[in-house]
């Protein structure tokens, strides 16, 4: 017996649970519907008044008593696709740094002044420097937009009210007013606008020091990576159950007559669990990518490295069934195995970001420590890098290589430990 024929049995041994084949497939579903679900009505996706799906612009206000600035913000609101939000500076940018938003806009505190002594202003969009790019477009399309119409109207008024005192006094005053000079003048104060509006729009992104960035994701982002990370190493349990089985009837201590190495042995019971899992994994991937968007819960999105992503689901699935040869060697009964696999993948799967944001757990060093300890951690940072950030092959390198080495290390304690009987 070589090692693809013990691996097709396994699979028709498999194959014919509908418990496992449930746990592999149907569960990590319901989770990700539930998860995305329950953040989707935690941000107001379940309002019984009609609910305002424009998207929120946050704006801090440093000309709180301006009437233009008033009358500037009211023209955004109604503009169409963006709700004008309130803020203060320390908020917005707190907000901004832990990606709760991607921009915000910040009116100047001379606004209303300038603007009535004729003075350009200049309004800034600041973005997140993982903002997606046209999102950052088009939200600067519309405030500039919103400028260039304030500043056509303000700069017309002034051309009328120059006409005004120009005329003061004179007995004939009203010969200044004719349709062709007063056409002449807003043509000219027209092109001025086009060329030096009063109000001008500039982008920048907030000074930061280099340091780790946290992903910024949409709902299906933020909820199929993780959970696909957690099911994956679940798996570990369903490779320790299954040996433990066949070592609990004698069929295990039976294939040693076949010519087979111990380690090609433990290979053997691994790789249909490994293949199940890359399985799993697209899977869950093309559920996050098709369905998720029909729920209005986002969609999932697969980087711009397909064969990098390809690659991390690969050494992910290496590792978790590696995890569970290993299990399998340490645990004596199925309560052992139960408890190891409660403990080495649920809590390692919450220290890992599988259940919450990674860049939440980073924020509190016991937990960012103990997270670097276990495999989930570098699986969720090498998924997040090549969908969130758009990152590459090269750039996911050092978490593979993590998870390279606990696959080595999982592997060798299991065969060395491993007991037949």
């Amino acid at each position: 017996m070589n090692i693809w024929n013990l691996t097709k049995k396994d699979l028709a041994v498999i194959f014919k649970d509908r418990g496992a084949l449930m746990w592999l497939f149907v569960l990590p579903v319901v989770f990700i519907m539930i998860f995305a679900g329950l953040a989707f009505l935690a941000q107001g996706g379940s309002s019984g008044e009609a609910a305002d799906n424009r998207i929120a612009l946050t704006v801090v206000n440093q000309d709180p008593q301006g009437e233009l600035t008033a009358r500037f913000l009211a023209d955004l609101d109604r503009a169409g696709g963006y709700r004008v939000e309130s803020s203060d500076l320390a908020a917005a940018e707190a907000r901004l740094e832990k990606i709760k938003i991607i921009f915000f806009l910040v009116i100047p505190e001379n606004f209303t002044a300038d603007l009535a002594a004729g003075k350009q202003v200049i309004v800034q969009l600041i973005t997140h420097p993982d903002a997606n790019v046209q999102d950052v477009q088009s939200v600067a399309q519309v405030i500039s937009g919103v400028a260039k119409d304030t500043s056509l109207e303000l700069q017309l008024l002034d051309g009328i009210r120059q006409l005004g005192e120009m005329q003061a006094g004179n007995p004939q005053a009203e010969e200044g007013f004719q349709a062709d000079k007063v056409a002449a003048q807003a043509k000219s104060q027209f092109d001025r606008s086009k060329v030096t509006p009063l109000v001008a729009v500039t982008e920048r992104e907030p000074a930061v020091e280099e340091e780790e960035k946290a992903p910024e994701f949409d709902l299906a982002s933020s909820a199929v990576p993780g959970m696909t990370v957690l099911f994956v190493f679940l798996a570990a349990a369903t490779v320790a159950r299954g040996i433990y089985e066949e070592r609990k009837n004698g069929s295990l201590r039976r294939l040693l007559s076949a010519p087979l190495t111990r380690s090609e042995l433990m290979l053997g019971k691994m790789l249909p669990i490994f293949l199940l899992t890359l399985v799993q994994i697209a899977v869950i991937f093309l559920f996050g990518a098709f369905i998720l968007p029909l729920l209005g819960i986002g969609r999932l999105g697969i980087g711009r490295d397909p064969l990098a992503l390809a690659l991390t689901s690969v050494m992910i699935a290496l590792c978790s069934t590696s995890l569970g040869i290993m299990i399998a060697s340490i645990a004596r009964s199925e309560g052992q195995i139960s408890g190891l696999s409660n403990a080495l993948l649920w809590v390692a799967g919450f220290l890992g970001g599988a259940l919450i944001p990674s860049f939440l757990i980073q924020q509190i060093p016991v937990l960012a420590m103990l997270s670097r300890l276990v495999p989930q951690s570098w699986a969720t940072q090498a998924f997040y890098d090549l969908i969130s950030r758009g990152l590459g092959l090269v750039d996911v390198l050092p978490s593979l290589g993590m998870l390279l080495l606990f696959s080595a290390v999982f592997f060798f304690i299991g065969v060395r430990r491993f007991k037949f009987e």
